[in-house]
């Protein structure tokens, strides 16, 4: 999936000369955007943050290390022991032991025509520091043998992730399998648009 997925995501970077601003920043996200579509749940509760963690970037890589995440082995793991916090509407872990010091959360932006999960991750260090990136992530079902029969069981993949590099402007608006983002202000602002048709016709076939 990784091999598949990850090209499309950043080949699809364009620049666009348009984008209806809806702050990201000011502690990550503004409670403005509401966030279309299928909630991102797994049991009737939203996905804990700890996995969504297995499944995100960390400082240093230039891939994600990990892009399938089981949700069933995930709630049953040490990833989900950390209490789920809400800093408005991102949720967020303090762990310890998965993290060291700092938080690690994320807020569900927008859920796309094709099934793709839009997610806004937070990371902030012991000193305060902020690090965030845009996430495209897709829950599907992945067989699995039980008890001599072949059943399925349902997972997260990631499909492809942008580090957002300017966090004191940054804003998103989805339109159908369209993504368009900016980040940084003045000389440095940035605008691009993700679209994730032919990520959606692919998994269709």
């Amino acid at each position: 999936m990784k091999g598949n997925w990850m090209g499309v995501f950043e080949s699809a970077l364009r620049p666009t000369s348009w984008l209806a601003p809806i702050a990201l920043v000011a502690g990550l996200l503004a409670p403005s955007f509401a966030a279309a579509g299928e909630p991102f749940i797994h049991a009737n509760e939203p996905i804990h943050p700890g996995c969504v963690h297995a499944l995100a970037m960390h400082a240093g890589d230039v891939i994600p290390v990990i892009t399938t995440v089981s949700l069933e082995g995930c709630r049953s793991s040490a990833r989900t022991q950390a209490k789920i916090q809400r800093d408005g509407d991102v949720l967020f872990i303090e762990d310890e032991i998965l993290l060291g010091e700092g938080t690690f959360g994320y807020r569900h932006l927008a859920s796309l025509d094709n099934g793709i999960f839009i997610l806004a991750i937070r990371r902030t260090g012991p000193e305060g520091s902020l690090r965030v990136s845009l996430a495209a992530m897709l829950k599907t079902t992945q067989p699995v043998l039980r008890s001599g029969e072949v059943g399925t069981t349902p997972v997260v993949e990631t499909l492809g992730e942008v580090w957002l590099k300017d966090t004191r402007q940054a804003s998103i608006r989805a339109a159908g399998n369209v993504v368009h983002y900016s980040v940084g202000i003045g000389p440095s602002r940035r605008e691009a648009t993700l679209d994730f048709s032919r990520i959606g016709k692919a998994l269709r076939k």
